[in-house]
């Protein structure tokens, strides 16, 4: 599987890591991942936040239950693990800002 097919993982603390990088991470929390989605057909990167957030040495799911996906830039994310306190942010992908560009370039006011 070649790097651009890889799960990649979105941590508490963070960072976007695959599988194979997980146990780098001992004291993250898993609290999403990023999936490529259509949005208006054209494929864009996204953040899957989980609804349960999990340890980094859990086996991570093959479908866990999304409660929301973002597209867009996003602040204070929080961890769900029990006992984590920490908050991250997720920034827009190119794909998904030029999607956003071309939507407001078809407004009018």
């Amino acid at each position: 599987m070649s790097n651009s097919t890889k799960r990649r993982f979105f941590l508490c603390t963070g960072e976007a890591v695959t599988v194979e990088q997980l146990d780098d991470y001992p004291n993250s929390h898993i609290i999403g991942e990023l999936r490529y989605v259509l949005d208006e057909g054209r494929k864009v990167t996204a953040l899957a936040r989980w609804t349960i957030s999990v340890g980094t040495y859990a086996e991570p799911s093959i479908n866990p239950d999304v409660d929301v996906w973002l597209i867009g830039d996003a602040r204070n994310i929080h961890c769900k693990f029990p006992g984590c306190k920490h908050k991250e942010r997720w920034e827009i992908g190119q794909a998904a800002f030029m999607q956003l560009m071309s939507r407001y370039g078809r407004l009018t006011v």
